[in-house]
């Protein structure tokens, strides 16, 4: 039952990242909505954001697959 879970692969993570993250892709990827939205209307925080997101994307990407492994255990 648990190989139902979709995952996310963190390694495309990356890579959406650094070629379409100041577009906010790799957020909406994610789920994120809000932060993706940040992101597009910002251009990807003037660039910051962006560059900020490719050393914390495949964290992020870790954690919500967990949590959507830990909502199908509970």
């Amino acid at each position: 039952m648990i190989s139902t879970v979709r995952c996310k692969d963190a390694t495309t993570s990356l890579i959406v990242s650094i070629l379409a993250g100041s577009l906010g892709v790799d957020r909406f990827m994610l789920g994120d909505t809000g932060l993706g939205i940040g992101k597009l209307l910002t251009c990807g925080g003037f660039g910051i954001w962006a560059i900020v997101d490719w050393f914390q994307i495949q964290k992020v990407t870790r954690e919500k697959n967990l949590q959507k492994i830990q909502q199908f255990l509970y």
